[in-house]
């Protein structure tokens, strides 16, 4: 065997290339993946888990007759074969793969293979436990990330939803539409504020009962500031009310109700109302 068929021949068995390599037929071949653990990565990239895992089990076994030299890359193979083999819906063996990293490795405090642990130990009925590891994952590198890494898997877990795919609310919906934020609608209830905002709108309520629609519409409106979530509950106070030539001040109180109430096309027809007025 000459010499450049021995080397090509040791860079394909051991998976390592070193650079071009001479072939027998006189051309040069340049090996565009370095190392087995390069090509399992990019196989996963490209959605073949199947192949990745078929490649880091054979890497693996490599490394394991390696001794203590290839701790640090057995570690490595091991984390991205417990990866792939989470990735194809077989959790308790990921999770049976990831406990054979060292405890001192880098490679087992990784938020993905931490994940893949939590994914396990589900599996397996330690309810407890993962939910335990989960909440210590979201803390570390939060929900968005979270998210991220688990990348679509299924999961026997509660995993929080990031903010931006939340379902929205019909106001939410409506101001994003127009371009703008949501208008008078408080992110977290101050419970103070929203009791003080239904006493407004009884208030507000006897007063339209009464006939006084000049001091009813300031209870509502001072209710609509306090808790912007009174307006559908405000709405059929305000619309009996309303004759055709309402006054100005009315019209805008109408629209901001209409507004706070997610119909945000009637409220910009009342405000071009209210400026015709």
């Amino acid at each position: 065997m000459s010499e450049s068929s021995l080397s090509t021949t040791t860079a394909t068995e051991t998976g390592l290339g070193a650079g071009p390599i001479a072939a027998d037929d006189g051309g040069w071949y340049i090996d565009l993946m370095p190392d087995e653990l390069a090509l399992a990565r990019a196989q996963m990239a490209s959605g073949l888990v199947g192949l990745a895992e078929a490649v880091l089990v054979r890497r693996v076994a490599q490394l394991q007759t390696q001794g203590g030299a290839a701790l640090d890359e057995l570690d490595v193979a091991r984390a991205l074969l417990a990866e792939a083999l989470w990735r194809q819906g077989r959790p308790i063996a990921a999770g049976g793969v990831a406990g054979r990293i060292r405890a001192s490795s880098l490679e087992r405090r990784r938020p993905l293979i931490m994940v893949v642990e939590a994914e396990a130990l589900a599996a397996t009925g330690q309810s407890e436990a993962a939910a335990s590891l989960m909440q210590r994952i979201i803390d570390e590198v939060g929900v968005d990330e979270a998210w991220r890494l688990r990348g679509g898997v299924a999961s026997r877990l509660p995993w929080p939803v990031p903010p931006s795919l939340r379902a929205r609310r019909p106001a939410e919906v409506a101001a994003a539409r127009r371009g703008m934020e949501p208008s008078g609608v408080p992110t977290i209830a101050d419970p103070e504020r929203t009791a003080a905002a239904h006493a407004r709108l009884e208030a507000a309520r006897l007063l339209y009962g009464a006939g006084d629609a000049e001091r009813g519409d300031r209870e509502l409106m001072v209710a609509l500031r306090l808790d912007a979530r009174i307006a559908p509950e405000g709405l059929p106070l305000l619309e009996p009310t309303l004759e055709i030539e309402a006054p100005t001040e009315r019209l805008l109180l109408y629209g901001d109700l209409l507004r706070a109430a997610g119909r945000g096309p009637e409220a910009s027809a009342v405000y071009d109302r209210a400026a015709r007025s």
